[in-house]
């Protein structure tokens, strides 16, 4: 059972009430997908700016690649879903671009600066219902081993060296509880990208509010059997979300980069003070506007 391709279908027939049409790329039909004609009109009504962030962004979300349609083509896209319900915010950027400092960049989904707080969006929808990849680079076991040491009972991360003993493979308990669903090495690397953007100057100290917009597709139509499947990969992955203590989590990746790698830029008492203005929200795309006004 393709629950991913199931909840595309679902999502095309809850919009336009039909699964019929496809999109035609390398000789294939993709019926989850608009079709070329509605993919090139929803370009044309996209704004340059969001255009051009989509271009520059790491996913490569607007263009046929290895004969498949554009990934933001598809129904179940979290980046047509997030583009949709941000759009009619004045200032919303996509794909905003953070150093780590410990390995790459951290490509956030979308970015909102207000006067007085900065809003940070992850979006996921068909994600969630596909194998995660949780390999990650040996740059970051420095800073796993110390959230193990600062988030003990609380947050676990279990490292081995992978078969070609180049990565490490990885596995996260919060509470206990295996992060199955949850992509707890992409959280990490986007607080990795946050605070390195404060550290630097980049970011001012203000409000920080991070979003997590997750999919909620209890009210589509589903064949039961399926339905009952994609509901429990959904609340599995609120049940996981809501086991992590993001604050504290924020608070060591932080702390880690200070004694690690720039030294003491905010003092304990201004940590604290930033802690404070920080928020971490699980949102449905129902509640989502409301988190932007």
């Amino acid at each position: 059972m393709n629950l991913s391709k199931e909840l595309d279908l679902a999502i095309k027939f809850a919009e336009t009430k039909t699964t019929e049409g496809e999109y035609l790329a390398g000789g294939k039909e993709y019926n989850t997908y608009m079709t070329n004609a509605e993919w090139e009109s929803f370009k044309a009504n996209m704004t340059p700016e969001a255009l051009s962030e989509y271009r520059a962004g790491g996913g490569d979300e607007l263009s046929e690649k290895s004969g498949r349609p554009p990934k933001m083509a598809c129904y179940g896209s979290s980046s047509r879903i997030l583009y949709n319900l941000s759009r009619q915010k004045e200032g919303f950027h996509y794909e905003k671009k953070l150093s780590t400092t410990v390995g790459g960049t951290a490509n956030i989904d979308g970015f909102l600066s207000d006067e007085d707080r900065y809003v940070f969006v992850e979006a996921k929808c068909h994600e969630i219902y596909s194998a995660k990849n949780n390999s990650v680079s040996k740059s970051y076991e420095k800073l796993y081993n110390f959230i193990n040491e600062q988030m003990a009972g609380s947050l676990e991360i279990s490292m081995k060296p992978s078969k070609c003993g180049r990565y490490l493979d990885v596995e996260y308990f919060a509470d206990g509880e295996p992060l199955e669903n949850f992509d707890m090495k992409q959280m990490i690397c986007h607080f990795l990208g946050i605070a390195t953007g404060i550290i630097k100057g980049e970011l001012d100290q203000k409000q920080i509010d991070f979003i997590y917009l997750l999919y909620d597709p209890t009210e589509l139509e589903l064949e039961p059997k399926v339905k009952a499947a994609i509901e429990l990969v959904y609340s599995r992955t609120c049940f996981e979300c809501n086991l992590i203590d993001f604050t504290t989590l924020f608070y060591v990746i932080f702390k880690f980069l200070q004694e690690e790698k720039y030294g003491e830029v905010l003092s304990e008492d201004d940590l604290d003070d930033l802690l404070c203005r920080f928020t971490f929200t699980l949102s449905s795309q129902e509640f989502y506007p409301t988190l932007l006004q």
